[in-house]
């Protein structure tokens, strides 16, 4: 297929498209909304675990700092004691490293959804082609990420010596501090300046997530021609459509033939309109249409009805009436009821009379 030039690419990309994308893996990713999220799973990890951690590694400090050499065998027991002291370090680390492990591994399924694409992971040889990389370097793409990295490291600064510049004072009396209050007061101001950082990173990833979705649908944006390609693909050949039409409308007129002999009464035209009519006091409010046709379909339904029979009747301005404003299966209008109920009645006569010379 041959390339087209972005200005032919003025097509937003259809559903298909960006399902065919997502299965080859092209879905905006955004580094900054990972290190954000992680940024702040820590900080709000920290806060939580931040006591209970102060306290265990002040009991493991002091313990160290403490502890004497017993005799020659000092270094075995000092080899011990530095592995207990570890372990008991890294179980206290150990639910900040699992949050910030499984956030690493599924922010980007936060950003993108979850995608599986087993093409990403062939090994593509164009990917380290020296040409392509120098291309890939200067590509809007590495422009928007220098930009992100300058933003971050100038918005950083600026926050650090704002916040830091509001606490001096603060900070001065801390020398004077116990250590203990000290370090409350230190982890107290970092703690706070974290919060103001993961603000700003929060409002920088939601910079870059709308650049990346912006980015990918110019990427995927199609010229006309390939949506109309595409749309060939998917759209039904119009000798399907009509064999599809004449199969739905052999079912409904087997259907509708099968119902003739049901009715009460046939109303023809008398040649060019036939419609069976169907009426049950108890359980219907008006007459319903159970059959309808003309020409060919209307002398098909005035067979059935002489085989069955059931009752024709010959009233032509009534008979166009019906057939042009009633559909199979729905009742009669009301402006008809009058013209429909004579029939009915007369019908009704013709069986009584019919059942009285009988008996």
């Amino acid at each position: 297929m041959a390339e087209h030039s972005a200005a032919d690419r003025t097509e937003k990309p259809t559903p298909e498209r960006l399902r065919k994308a997502r299965k080859e893996g092209q879905v905006a990713q955004s580094q900054e909304v990972s290190s954000a999220l992680i940024t702040i799973i820590v900080v709000v990890v920290l806060a939580v675990l931040a006591p209970n951690m102060g306290k265990a590694f002040y009991t493991m400090v002091t313990q160290g700092i403490s502890a004497a050499a017993e005799g020659p065998s000092g270094g075995e027991v000092f080899k011990r004691y530095f592995h207990l002291q570890a372990s008991e370090a890294l179980v206290q680390m150990a639910p900040l490293l699992v949050v910030c492990g499984l956030m690493s591994c599924f922010s980007s399924v936060i950003v993108s959804g979850l995608t599986y694409s087993p093409k990403v992971l062939k090994l593509d040889w164009s990917k380290i082609n020296p040409a392509k990389g120098v291309k890939n370097v200067i590509s809007l793409q590495s422009l928007m990420r220098l930009f992100m990295a300058i933003l971050k490291m100038t918005v950083i600064g600026i926050i650090c010596y704002l916040y830091l510049n509001e606490n001096i004072s603060t900070m001065l009396e801390l020398r004077w501090a116990s250590p203990v209050r000290a370090a409350a007061g230190i982890a107290s101001l970092i703690f706070g300046l974290m919060v103001r950082v993961c603000v700003m990173l929060l409002i920088i990833a939601g910079i870059d997530y709308v650049f990346q979705k912006w980015n990918l649908m110019k990427k995927l944006r199609m010229t006309k021609q390939e949506v109309k390609e595409e749309r060939k693909q998917y759209e039904v050949a119009p000798e399907i459509k009509g064999r599809i039409r004449q199969i739905q409308y052999e079912m409904v007129r087997k259907r509708m033939l099968q119902d003739v002999p049901t009715a009460d009464v046939v109303v023809t035209n008398p040649t060019h309109y036939a419609v069976a009519l169907k009426y049950d006091m108890e359980a219907m409010d008006a007459p319903i249409v159970v059959a309808k046709g003309p020409d060919e379909l209307a002398k098909r339904i005035k067979d059935i009805a002489r085989e069955h029979q059931v009752p024709i009747i010959e009233r032509p301005v009534l008979a166009r009436a019906l057939y042009s404003a009633c559909e199979i299966g729905h009742p009669i209008p009301s402006n008809l009821f009058v013209a429909v109920a004579e029939v009915l009645a007369m019908i009704y006569k013709l069986r009584k009379k019919r059942r009285k010379k009988y008996v």
